[in-house]
């Protein structure tokens, strides 16, 4: 999701489920995939005068793809970001009629023999903009992260505060937030004897470590961030000391992180995401109990306090918010994860009165399983959502094949 500049615009999030997972769980039954055209008209609240939005989806040939990132730039400037199988990356760009590979790829470090893969973004112009890559296998620590800085037409791997060499880094980047291209945050988690959130931040030249209360918890970790300027960044996490986890929120407001109070959600839960449209209209999302047995949790911020909101339906077994944007005041989108769903990632949407459940690929046969993994936008219409689509093919095996192919929906009222 596209972060806002110091003086004004909208800011990213975080990568699907424990930072940037692209496989995809549960098989389903062979089949043909049905084209999805228009799925459907909705009006949402804000939606300019005259315009019933619809949602069109993208073609998607390729197979074993995944996009697990979008960025709206403007209407006419959206970039995507995609996982190849294994070790491969491609950004991709819509520049309002046409998508196409965004000119020079990420570079894929050198002696990376086993899975490398890319996950959240956040651009502040069409020339700066960041990505968090992550390597996998025998060789490096499982999720070591690096981050990738798109400037001057390419993309450089830049060496981040908790380990210089990422190949060797025990740290795993969660989120980035890039209000300008000499001002950016990124959080995640330290890994090794007391697992700790972090935050660094990028001064233009490089990042460093900076101070927050978390540290002072046994355990903490951080898994969104948002920068509405440089003295108004939030940042959402869990933290545990004896008892069970409970959620975390920082806030710096230019004097340094200080620790948010929250009301009582219950005995335990974790926040996962953060949305909205201002400084008086922060939204923040995840869940309220165990992993297991969750209930989706969302709260507001109004510009002095935190107050709990209506949450999109639960589960039978449990329900997280993955995913927030905020497309206007009362007009917000989430991806809720069902824990107990083979294809759990669905995308619901609140209109200022209630929610409902939104399928931008309409119709299609029940062997297709639909994963959504990222949801941002300009507007309320003008609304972008990716991730995958499932599905088998035979093999000479005992079981067959899970594909996927990349999935990109497009609420709007007309290409732009």
């Amino acid at each position: 999701m596209r972060t806002p500049r110091l003086t004004r615009g909208r800011l990213r999030r975080a990568t699907t489920m424990a930072g940037l997972t692209t496989l995809i769980t549960g098989v389903v039954a062979a089949g043909p995939l049905t084209p999805a055209g228009a799925a459907g008209p909705l009006t949402p609240a804000g939606a300019r005068p005259g315009c019933t939005p619809a949602w069109t989806m993208l073609p998607a040939a390729s197979v074993d793809t995944t996009v697990v990132d979008v960025d709206v730039i403007a209407p006419n400037d959206v970039r995507f970001t995609e996982n190849l199988a294994f070790a491969a990356v491609r950004t991709l760009r819509w520049d309002g009629k046409t998508l196409a590979e965004n000119g020079p790829q990420i570079p894929i470090p050198p002696r990376t023999s086993q899975y490398f893969e890319a996950g959240a973004g956040s651009y502040d112009s069409a020339g700066n903009g960041w990505a968090i890559t992550r390597m996998h296998g025998m060789t490096r620590p499982d999720g070591a992260s690096s981050l990738a800085r798109w400037a001057g037409g390419r993309w450089t791997l830049t060496p981040s505060a908790p380990s210089s060499d990422p190949s060797v880094g025990a740290a795993s980047v969660a989120d980035v937030a890039s209000p300008a291209p000499d001002r950016a945050w990124a959080v995640g988690q330290l890994h090794g004897v007391g697992y700790q959130a972090f935050i660094e931040r990028w001064d233009g030249t490089e990042w460093t470590m900076a101070d927050h209360p978390a540290t002072g918890y046994r355990v903490s970790a951080l898994s969104a961030v948002r920068a509405w300027s440089a003295d108004d960044v939030w940042a959402v996490g869990y933290r545990q000391d004896a008892g069970p986890y409970q959620p975390l929120v920082l806030h710096d407001d230019g004097t340094g992180w200080k620790e948010s109070p929250l009301p009582d959600i219950g005995p335990s839960g974790r926040l996962t995401t953060i949305g909205g449209t201002g400084p008086d209209d922060v939204w923040i999302g995840g869940f309220s109990g165990t992993e297991y047995e969750s209930a989706p949790l969302l709260l507001h911020w109004d510009g002095k306090s935190w107050s709990a909101q209506p949450t999109p339906a639960p589960g039978p077994h449990g329900t997280e918010i993955q995913r927030l944007y905020a497309a206007a005041p009362g007009d917000l989108w989430a991806i809720a994860y069902d824990s107990t769903q083979n294809h759990g990632l669905r995308l619901t949407h609140w209109d200022g009165t209630s929610w409902q459940d939104v399928k931008p690929q309409g119709s299609q046969p029940p062997a297709y399983g639909f994963d959504f993994y990222e949801v941002d936008g300009s507007g309320p219409g003008d609304v972008w959502v990716v991730g995958a689509t499932t599905f088998t093919e035979p093999s000479d095996g005992a079981y067959p094949y899970l594909r996927s192919r990349r999935l990109i929906a497009h609420l709007s009222c007309g290409r732009k």
